[in-house]
């Protein structure tokens, strides 16, 4: 029962947080696996996010994969398959690895508070989207093993990117 208590806490802090901060967020949600597995021989292997309104077609944009697991997740890399579908129906594939650990596999990468792990991991930057509309992201899992367990949520956020990091770049 603390548990449940301590994950309703953190998830009331956290909505508070995120709903505060960022003028530059444009799109955020996650999705949630009941059974703490993600499955990767299954049709519900890919996680979809269909509801991307994009109206600033001159900014460019900063996505972030979003994941919660647990300490006993059975691996150290979450391997995705992310589509960027536009509205014109035009997609773009890109393969990513969310580290879940540093590089010595001695501690977890992200913000712990118990036994919830929160991880961000930043994959694409300063990304074009240049049609005004509705995008759909989706994240096909493409782990080593047939189920990733322990794994509670994944979801994607978009940004604007800081443009003074934009002209740095160039």
């Amino acid at each position: 029962m603390r548990k449940y208590l301590l994950y309703f806490v953190f998830v009331i802090c956290l909505t508070t947080i995120v709903s505060s901060c960022g003028k530059d967020k444009v799109y955020q949600s996650r999705e949630t696996f009941s059974d703490n597995t993600w499955d990767r021989l299954t049709k519900d292997n890919t996680v979809t996010f269909s509801d991307i309104e994009i109206e600033d077609t001159t900014s460019v944009y900063d996505i972030y994969v979003t994941l919660r697991h647990a300490p006993f997740i059975n691996e150290n890399k979450v391997k995705v398959l992310m589509k960027v579908i536009y509205p014109s129906g035009i997609s773009r594939e890109s393969v990513h690895t969310i580290k879940l650990r540093d590089r010595f596999d001695k501690k977890w990468v992200g913000d712990a508070m118990g036994d919830l792990i929160d991880v961000e991991d930043q994959v694409k930057h300063f990304v074009s989207l240049p049609e005004k509309g509705v995008y759909t992201i989706s994240l096909t899992n493409l782990g080593k093993y047939s189920k990733l367990v322990g794994i509670m949520d994944i979801g994607v956020m978009v940004k604007k990117s800081n443009l003074k990091d934009y002209k740095n770049a160039k």
